[in-house]
């Protein structure tokens, strides 16, 4: 910073420097250069322009450039000029903007600007368009609406919030292309170049006439450069028109011809219906422009109470329109200062009012007040009680229905100015219920809160187990009736409540295990009591072979079987079980063939049972192990002489 020459940078960050490094000094400044001079020495830079001037040399070149030249003396009086001279080449032409700017104004509805510009852009395809707004919201939502629309060419947005990478990345593409259209807020009003754009579109109304005169002064830049600019504007906006003439600005008021304009509302709100991001950017426009018109200083030209709100939702694609809260607190915090002041000029024609004599009655000034209070304007609210109808009806002694449907007079309360004030009094004095107030009352009358009661059908209550406290500690907690709670204790006693839960946890286990077993067990015995109709059992137990022969009596008895009748027990067993299902009385013919095990088959093909000892094989493994090598083949060749002898 020591070593440079020329420096450029906003304000801010040419203060940061000067405060914050101590290489950057001016005591060698020569040239001191303000562009866009008026919004330097606005108001918003007041505090760092003082601060960067007090930290410059008093002996320097000062130079000023801007489109809308400040000539306030308090203004030049803060940068120390000596010999200050004015050099304003457009005060002596006719206009102050370009002649080769052609500058035109249409006068819509709300509702028909989203129409118009749509179809502005449908028809200029292959031009470059710059699009003012005045709101960084709608310059997205416009982005992102269009986008989705696909008008046929290359659409641009540059707002506030963009980082600043994609700020000059946007930049860039503007300048380079041909056919674009670019979304932007004023932001891009000042301080930049945009090379060959062919129509600058104000959408939305500038403030003042300064802001028109540098949107309309991005385009016909040069000496041969040619343009034109579109201002949109509201039919209560008009007055505008008055202050640009009288600053030398040309412009002319044309008409849109109707058959051209073709406003894609269907297509709106079905891509609104079906995005959500997209409704809710919709609804951030709407609530934003309303709240830039609110905000503006000239009340004669933006007022927000003439302006179609539901309209202008309807236009942006939202069916219903998002609610407009800054909107409401202004319209309270206005209508009872306007009412008051209406009612204290109704006091003053009561007080003043000489219509009656002195020596006349008091019933004729109540009359005369009582006409002027009807005649007052009905506040919002309406707190007069209505007149009470009277009901007339034949005299009939006898009729008991008449007592039953005559009114009775009631106490009407009229309304006054002292009796409006003391209950805006009243009203001030009583403090907002918060949430912490409501809890206490509710604390204070000992309501239970989140509880739940059953009844039986007779009315009485099922008392819930669940809720009654079993330890004494918690019982003893509970009924404490100190403010606060002990932390420990508390953490105590639900320990020891966890205990009693886990018991009746452990119950309920048990309790469904038992009513399973108890479904399985009454199951099986249903499948087993399931017979036919010709009471044989069902399928499921298998085949009934009660009729065929018995083998025994067909291929004769096998000894092997008598063997087994007499050495196995089990298998009498089992032919007993069978004796039990069958239905016949002879057990000779009930008797099922089993086939014999291993053994029996063994023995009863000759093969004595002995030569067959696995036990003994297992023994000579286990004592070849111990062998050597040459005693197992010894035992080895004795085996095999053995087997083949």
């Amino acid at each position: 910073m020591d070593q440079i020459n020329i420096l450029i940078g906003t304000p801010g960050r040419l203060l940061q420097h000067m405060d914050e490094n101590p290489l950057f000094k001016c005591d060698n400044l020569q040239i001191l250069v303000l562009d866009e001079a008026d919004r330097c020495l606005d108001m918003g830079f007041e505090a760092t322009m003082n601060a960067i001037i007090e930290n410059l040399p008093p002996e320097r070149q000062t130079l000023l450039f801007s489109a809308t030249q400040t000539k306030s003396v308090k203004d030049l009086a803060r940068l120390s000029l000596s010999f200050p001279t004015y050099v304003a080449p457009h005060e002596q032409a006719a206009t102050v903007t370009p002649e080769s700017l052609q500058q035109s104004y249409i006068v819509c509805e709300i509702d028909e600007k989203v129409g118009i510009l749509w179809s502005f852009i449908r028809n200029h395809l292959k031009q470059k368009v710059l699009v003012f707004m005045a709101t960084c919201k709608q310059v997205k939502y416009t982005y992102d609406l269009f986008c989705k629309l696909r008008p046929g060419v290359s659409l641009l947005a540059l707002y506030g919030s963009l980082h600043q990478e994609k700020r000059e990345k946007i930049y860039n593409e503007f300048c380079r292309k041909s056919n674009v259209v670019l979304f932007a807020t004023d932001l891009a009003s000042r301080g930049l170049d945009f090379p060959k754009v062919n129509w600058v579109i104000q959408m939305d109304c500038p403030e003042d006439v300064d802001t028109y005169i540098h949107r309309a002064g991005r385009t016909a830049r040069g000496v041969f450069g040619k343009g034109e600019g579109l201002l949109m504007l509201l039919p209560h906006e008009e007055k505008i028109v008055e202050d640009l003439k009288n600053r030398k600005i040309p412009i002319n008021k044309i008409s849109v011809d109707p058959s051209k304009v073709i406003a894609p509302q269907r297509k709106i709100e079905a891509l609104l219906s079906d995005n959500t991001e997209l409704k809710q950017t919709a609804q951030r426009a709407f609530v934003n422009y309303l709240k830039s018109v609110f905000l503006m200083k000239n009340k004669d030209i933006f007022n927000v109470q003439l302006i179609d709100t539901d309209a202008y939702a309807r236009s942006l694609g939202l069916i219903v329109p998002p609610r407009i809260r800054f909107l409401h607190k202004y319209n309270k915090n206005i209508s009872p200062n306007q009412e008051k002041n209406e009612q204290d000029n109704v006091v003053k024609k009561i007080t003043n009012s000489n219509n009656y004599d002195e020596g006349s009655e008091v019933t004729s000034a109540e009359e005369e007040e009582s006409k002027v209070i009807n005649n007052m304007p009905k506040p919002r609210t309406e707190k007069l009680t209505k007149k009470i109808p009277q009901f007339e009806f034949d005299n009939n002694d006898d009729s008991d229905i008449e007592d039953f449907l005559k009114v009775k007079k009631t106490n009407t309360v009229i309304e006054t100015p002292q009796t409006k004030e003391f209950e805006q009094t009243s009203k001030k004095k009583a403090k907002p219920l918060t949430k912490a107030a409501v809890a206490k009352k509710i604390l204070k009358k000992k309501i239970k809160v989140n509880t739940t009661v059953k009844f039986t059908e007779d009315g009485e209550v099922i008392a819930d187990d669940k809720r009654d406290l079993k330890s004494e500690l918690a019982k003893q907690l509970n009924n404490e009736s100190v403010g606060g709670l002990d932390i420990e204790k508390a953490k105590e006693a639900l320990q020891e409540e966890d205990k009693f839960d886990k018991i009746r946890f452990r119950e309920k286990v048990k309790a469904k295990h038992k009513e399973q077993k108890r479904k399985l067990k009454n199951k099986t015995k249903e499948e087993d009591g399931e017979k036919d109709d010709f009471g044989s059992q069902s399928e499921s137990d298998g085949p009934d072979l009660s009729w065929l022969p018995n083998p025994d009596k067909v291929y004769g008895k096998k000894e092997s079987d008598e063997q087994s009748s007499s050495d196995g027990k089990s298998d009498d067993s089992k032919q007993s079980s069978d004796n039990q299902h069958s239905d016949d009385s002879d057990n000779s013919d009930n008797e099922i063939y089993h086939r014999p095990t291993k053994r029996k088959l063994i023995e009863s093909r000759g093969i004595p049972q002995d030569s067959i000892a696995p036990r003994k094989i297992k023994k000579i493994q286990d004592v070849s192990a111990k062998l050597s090598v040459q005693e197992a083949e010894a035992l080895a060749m004795s085996l095999l002489n053995k087997k083949y002898m």
